[in-house]
């Protein structure tokens, strides 16, 4: 993913905000990020482990200077048909988890990474992108409620957002996150 950014006003200041793939030597900013922003270690304990297994499909920073400020990742998601459903091939992708450090959030800095994300996504034909997350903030993406199910058992928090358009009308499927995220216990 190549860089990309814009710069938006917090208090008196106004920052540039850059996004790129992240760096080796910044994982163990990443893992502080969102153990920051989560309040615990599942969430940045989950982000180590989609990148060692090689799940992380896509995955992004923001910077701001040198200070890396915000992280999004996606993983592959596999539909499961429901017995005596047949699907198509599609490409799913789940998107977990979105983190900016707490004193930036609010700023948009998560927008502009899901905005990233999205058309990173839609640009490598990846089908439809899950997610499960507050029904408040994620809307303004075009997610909504998913008509697919999922293991957690979720209602109005696991979301989807079709990028082929009509992709999931009438599926009848479970969708699976990787192992990892069991593992974790995220």
């Amino acid at each position: 993913m190549a860089g990309f950014g814009r710069a938006f006003a917090t208090g008196r200041r106004l920052m540039q905000t850059v996004l790129r793939a992240p760096a080796d030597s910044q994982l163990g900013d990443i893992h502080e990020i969102v153990r920051r922003a989560f309040g615990s270690e599942t969430e940045a304990d989950l982000v180590d482990l989609l990148r060692q297994r090689g799940n992380s499909r896509f995955e992004a920073v923001a910077m701001v200077g040198e200070r890396v400020v915000g992280h999004i990742v996606a993983s592959p998601i596999e539909l499961v048909p429901a017995p005596g459903a047949v699907l198509p091939d599609l490409a799913a992708l789940g998107i977990a988890p979105l983190s900016v450090v707490p004193e930036l959030q609010g700023q948009g800095i998560g927008g502009l990474l899901m905005h990233h994300l999205i058309d990173a996504a839609r640009h490598a034909r990846i089908d439809a992108l899950f997610l499960l997350g507050h029904p408040g903030y994620y809307p303004r993406f075009g997610f909504a409620r998913s008509q697919v199910g999922n293991e957690y058992g979720a209602t109005d928090a696991f979301m989807s957002l079709e990028l082929t358009e009509k992709c999931l009308a009438g599926l009848q499927a479970t969708a699976r996150y990787v192992s990892a995220f069991g593992e974790v216990g995220a």
